[in-house]
């Protein structure tokens, strides 16, 4: 009991996948393409507006990862208004861009209009400049 009231009190909102809130902005700032996680081909959107990186739920359940619970609940709102409380992480997944090796922490996302989002965390921890 007490487990779930700390819990229950750790949950936060998290933005993610701004882009439809942002398809008339002049100048985007987020960045769509493929990159290879888990030794295939994923669509990924780089989203400096969301403050965790996700992965869908079921490429990590295709691929049979492991998965560990978070400290905390994050409510994760879509760009249609859909919400999802999410609170499990794949850990140190390796992200390749061409011949170069990211490790990302993934928040398990059931959403599908992207395989995988890599939010604000995951800039900060290799440190991307504009």
């Amino acid at each position: 009991m007490k487990d779930s009231v700390a819990r229950s009190e750790a949950r936060a909102p998290a933005r993610t996948y701004t882009i439809r809130a942002r398809e008339e902005a002049t100048v985007p700032d987020v960045i769509a393409g493929t990159f290879y996680l888990f030794h295939v081909i994923v669509y990924a959107l780089i989203d400096p507006g969301s403050t965790h990186s996700y992965v869908y739920t079921a490429l990590v359940s295709q691929k049979k990862l492991s998965v560990e619970p978070t400290d905390y609940d994050i409510q994760v709102t879509n760009p249609l208004g859909e919400s999802v409380i999410v609170n499990l992480v794949c850990r140190d997944c390796l992200l390749k861009v061409k011949r170069c090796q990211f490790s990302v922490d993934l928040m398990l996302l059931p959403f599908r209009e992207f395989d995988v989002i890599l939010g604000i965390d995951w800039l900060t921890k290799h440190e991307a400049v504009a």
